[in-house]
């Protein structure tokens, strides 16, 4: 789950590991490692760039492993395409799945949510507000 909200909220590429070259029109972007570097023309830059936009109702998805169409057509020969497999078996109580949901939201966003940001005290979830009714008397009242 953690490896999937990451890979979520990051760009295809890294502003960090990318340096623009006023003077010559360059983009010169940095591996990994940072060992190797590689020099692009502003132009060929935006172009592979642009590459990674998706056309109008284009789906940039690929499907490896499990899920890829020649699995799931095998599956299908074999007859056995209705079962789906169990992604996360259940391990532990209610308290740790609790603990694991907070800590991967700090993980991400770098901010406690269980912490109070006034007084810093610890919060704990009482409920969950669900009717769309009681959300929007709620933003009313607090002018939001």
């Amino acid at each position: 789950m953690e490896n999937l909200a990451r890979y979520i909220i990051r760009a295809s590429f890294s502003q960090e590991r990318m340096k623009y070259l006023d003077q010559e029109g360059k983009v010169v972007y940095m591996s990994k490692d940072g060992k190797k570097t590689k020099a692009f023309p502003a132009l060929e830059w935006l172009a592979a760039m642009c590459s990674h936009i998706p056309n109008r109702g284009e789906q940039m998805v690929r499907y490896y492993g499990y899920y890829s169409n020649v699995s799931r057509w095998k599956r299908q020969q074999a007859g056995n395409d209705d079962a789906v497999p169990c992604i996360l078996e259940s391990q532990g109580d209610e308290k740790t799945f609790r603990r694991n949901w907070a800590r991967l939201i700090r993980k991400i966003y770098e901010v406690d949510p269980l912490i109070c940001p006034k007084c810093q005290g610890t919060m704990r979830i009482i409920s969950f507000i669900e009717d769309p009714s009681v959300i929007q008397a709620i933003l009313e009242h607090l002018g939001l």
